[in-house]
């Protein structure tokens, strides 16, 4: 009897943290603002390039959390995929599937890095990181899927209030757009 109770409530409560996908979905201003930000990145960087990859890193997060049946917050997802609950949907999963997905519109240009956080210890968090061509690692945004729950957080590197980011130059070799 109490397995049953307690499986009733986990059920309750994962309906509860459930993420509402009619809520996902790219907005003018974070598109305009991500797309003004991704042409600061360099003097050679193509408006229609920048204006892609903007529509494409925001609206690609949606399709992840709905094929990740996506809870909120991550790190309750976290769990259910460490239990076995879930499958797919850690930080790492979607800076995979995000740079496979970005890496699509062979852009000239960006670069595609992969930015890590905490490497090695518990709280160890992985993101996309765009560039412009040939442009230093620390120049770059952050494009980090994870965080807010498939709705898109995006900013420089440096101005991150929760993470410091180092690149893991082996995953931007063999993720990324860059040549070993």
């Amino acid at each position: 009897m109490k397995h049953g109770v307690l499986g009733i409530v986990i059920m309750l409560f994962f309906v509860g943290c459930s993420v509402k996908y009619d809520a996902l979905h790219v907005k003018r201003d974070g598109l305009e603002t991500l797309t003004q930000e991704l042409m600061h990145l360099g003097e050679n960087v193509s408006y229609p390039e920048a204006r892609l990859l903007a529509y494409e890193a925001l609206s690609y997060p949606q399709t992840l959390a709905k094929k990740y049946g996506l809870v909120s917050p991550p790190t309750f997802h976290n769990f259910l995929i460490n239990t076995g609950i879930k499958e797919r949907g850690l930080c790492y999963e979607w800076s995979e599937d995000m740079m496979a997905h970005l890496k699509k519109g062979h852009y000239e240009s960006f670069d595609l890095r992969w930015g890590v956080a905490n490497k090695g210890a518990f709280d160890e968090h992985n993101s996309v990181v765009v560039v412009a061509k040939n442009a230093p690692f620390p120049t770059g945004i952050l494009l980090d899927p994870w965080r807010n729950s498939g709705v898109l957080y995006w900013g420089k590197l440096n101005d991150d209030p929760s993470y410091v980011w180092v690149e893991n130059s082996e995953r931007s070799r063999y993720y990324g757009t860059i040549q070993p």
